[in-house]
């Protein structure tokens, strides 16, 4: 995922009702580094051996035998409730993994006080079976709950995050759309990924403009075949609590004033509506040399348009970079197809 940097573009509306687009980063972790990886604080509530860590990717690659292996990267946040290279369920999962209610992840401080406009959370969520696109263990999301800090406590503990929970899940009884920000990725966005291992999820944090947060993923053991955890635990998941990985997070804002670089390679056109559909305008330009490429680099159309639009409808969902080149001058911005 190392070209994850360019993954997103954020929104803003200008006065004609236009999107435009341009990017900045505000705050990432890839994991894959000692001093990101001791940013993170883990709790394992029910004191079972089995916690959120930082480890490799685990997958399971055939339908037979029934395995879930290690494999690369080496260096994702996960929540697996499976024992690497033991074959068969129920063998195969850990003990006491279904009393698994209270397990916690704290991020480290994110620093939105000079962050402003549209602010999203994105984040590279794994396939948990390679050989099916359409398993229902790959049908996953995760609920995030966000820490506000404040001077009387700048820094939040698990507790803080279990009070958040609790007062969500208060709100919920009274009003069923009362849920945390969520990042989710379903089985049609992995089919569309094909042979990729990870799939990309947003959650909207641009209420938080101006502030320094913490966010929290809970783990709650809620299956389709669980039924007393799904009538107790409002957040309800489909068969794919089992296992939760992401390989890289990043934080992008319209702009950010702690940013050094942030009136560096302004894109010279932009784009509406974005995220689109089908069909993706060119703002102020008519004609022109199009490419467009996935965030690996992948070139998936070349094409000339003369009409100020381009046709994205045979592309899958997800964030891309187009690339414009007219009179000999070129510039990029990223779009989200959705």
């Amino acid at each position: 995922m190392k070209n994850f940097r360019q993954i997103l573009v954020a929104l803003s509306l200008t006065a004609a009702g236009v999107m435009s687009a341009q990017d900045v980063l505000v705050w990432e972790n890839t994991f894959n580094t000692p001093e990101e990886r001791a940013g993170w604080r883990f709790s394992d509530g029910n004191n079972n051996n089995n916690n959120w860590n930082i480890g490799k990717h685990i997958v399971r690659q055939a339908a037979s035998p029934n395995m879930y292996e290690e494999v690369s990267p080496d260096y994702v946040l996960r929540y697996s409730a499976y024992k690497p290279n033991v074959v068969g369920g129920p063998a195969n999962f850990k003990d006491d993994y279904i009393n698994d209610f209270e397990d916690w992840v704290i991020s480290p401080a994110i620093d939105l006080t000079g962050a402003s406009g549209d602010i999203v959370l994105a984040a590279m969520i794994g396939k948990v079976s390679t050989y099916s696109s359409t398993s229902a263990s790959n049908n996953t999301y995760r609920d995030i709950f966000v820490y506000v800090s404040t001077p009387a406590k700048p820094v939040p503990d698990f507790t803080d995050f279990q009070a958040l929970r609790a007062n969500i899940t208060s709100a919920y009884a009274n009003n069923p759309n009362v849920v945390p920000k969520r990042l989710n990725v379903t089985n049609a966005d992995y089919t569309a990924a094909g042979t990729a291992l990870f799939v990309q999820a947003t959650a909207d944090l641009s209420q938080y403009s101006g502030q320094k947060i913490y966010i929290g993923f809970w783990h709650n053991v809620n299956f389709v075949n669980n039924s007393a955890a799904i009538s107790t635990i409002p957040f309800k998941d489909t068969n794919s609590s089992n296992t939760f990985q992401i390989d890289e997070m990043q934080v992008f804002a319209n702009s950010n004033t702690l940013a050094t670089s942030e009136a560096k390679n302004k894109p010279v056109f932009s784009v509406y509506p974005n995220p689109a559909s089908d069909v993706l305008y060119l703002k102020g330009v008519s004609k022109a040399a199009v490419k467009v490429f996935s965030l690996t680099g992948q070139q998936l159309l070349s094409t000339v348009v003369n009409n100020g639009q381009i046709n994205i409808s045979a592309l899958p969902k997800g964030v891309y970079n187009l690339s414009l080149e007219v009179n000999g001058n070129s510039s990029t911005v990223k779009f989200i197809k959705k």
